[in-house]
């Protein structure tokens, strides 16, 4: 039994120093059931095969970190055992119940996965083994080589400890197939018969892992959305300027003032005229505008004429003066009757008004 207790703080130790490489990172404690079927033998005074017997098992266990681990199981079914002188075999039954400290093999050198298909683990445990059902022991009574010392009857309660190897087979998140080896120290008394200071029973057994609440890792983050593009806006359209009416250049105005035959009195008719080029002077203040009085060659004399063109020149500037306009923007002239410069004597009873 030391031995078992130095067997299982060995393996506690190492797991602890070594727990440091285990990533934590994504692991959730979690609850986990086994079920297990396989072969036992006990070790005895035969061959191999003739002590092989059926065995099961039952766990239910609580993974607390990514190493350690710990698990109730209830296994049991058939040992067996011999005596010789002829060779005779003997079954009983027995079931045993204990606590297993668990260590994860490949955590502890490969750190926490969560979907690492193979699962090596370490165990060791102590508990206690009740055998009963020794009838075909007790039957060979006077054949046992020590008097039948340590043979029982009807049922022996003794204590067990024991240590194996496990792998768990990953087949999804919650299942895995599961494969064993372990090896069961009992008392002496296990299989009726004195021997050393223990009995040994070997067991191989398969079977099923159920994981409950397995924590799947953390999705990793999803990287930061790239920044929303720039939309630099659609400069606004300048505003077309408002079309700017054309004025055309002033160039120049001409109004014909006519008289009637020896008078130079302005007619109403002839009125509107004036009023024409004084609209063009406001509204080109920088020109001027020259008056040039006629008189026609075919009637009068030419000191007549002469009077007559004078003083139609003058009356029509004296118009334009008395309308606003500046005299000095007047040029007033008169040539009688010496220039006549339209074909009938009707048009040259003129004063000419060019505005430029």
């Amino acid at each position: 039994m030391k031995r078992i207790l130095t067997i299982i703080a060995s393996l506690a130790l190492v797991a602890s120093l070594s727990v440091a490489n285990a990533q934590k990172k994504d692991f959730d404690p979690y609850w986990f059931m086994q079920i297990q079927g396989g072969a036992a033998h006990t070790v005895g005074e035969t061959s191999f095969g003739d002590l092989i017997s059926p065995s099961a098992a039952v766990s239910l266990g609580y993974q607390f970190s990514p190493v350690f681990g710990a698990r109730l199981n209830v296994n049991g079914w058939q040992g067996k055992g011999a005596i010789t002188g002829p060779t005779t075999v003997y079954k009983y039954n027995y079931v045993e119940g204990g606590l297993d400290l668990m260590v994860d093999i490949a955590s502890i050198f490969g750190g926490y996965k969560f979907d690492r298909t193979l699962n090596p683990y370490l165990f060791g445990g102590v508990g206690l083994n009740y055998g009963f059902g020794n009838d075909e022991a007790n039957d060979l009574k006077s054949r046992f080589p020590d008097g039948a010392k340590y043979l029982w009857d009807g049922g022996k309660a003794m204590i067990a400890g024991r240590a194996g190897l496990g792998l768990n087979i990953r087949l999804t998140d919650a299942l895995a197939l599961n494969l064993e080896g372990n090896c069961s120290f009992i008392d002496d008394h296990f299989n009726s018969k004195e021997g050393s200071k223990a009995d040994f029973q070997i067991k191989a057994l398969a079977g099923l892992t159920f994981s409950f609440g397995k924590a799947k890792p953390a999705p990793a983050p999803l990287p930061a959305p790239a920044p929303a593009p720039v939309v630099k806006p659609e400069p606004e359209p300048e505003p077309e300027p408002e079309p700017v009416a054309v004025v055309p250049a002033f160039e120049s105005l001409t109004r014909n003032v006519l008289f009637i035959i020896n008078k130079w009195d302005i007619r109403d008719s002839e009125q509107l005229k004036i009023d024409e080029v004084v609209e063009a002077l406001k509204a080109n203040p920088d020109t001027k505008v020259r008056v040039s009085g006629y008189a026609d060659k075919a009637t009068g004399t030419a000191k007549r004429n002469k009077f007559l063109s004078q003083k139609r020149a003058e009356v029509v500037s004296e118009a334009i003066v008395n309308a606003g306009i500046d005299k000095d923007r007047i040029i007033t002239e008169y040539f009688g009757d010496t220039v006549n410069p339209f074909e009938t004597p009707e048009e040259n009873r003129v004063a000419v008004c060019l505005v430029k």
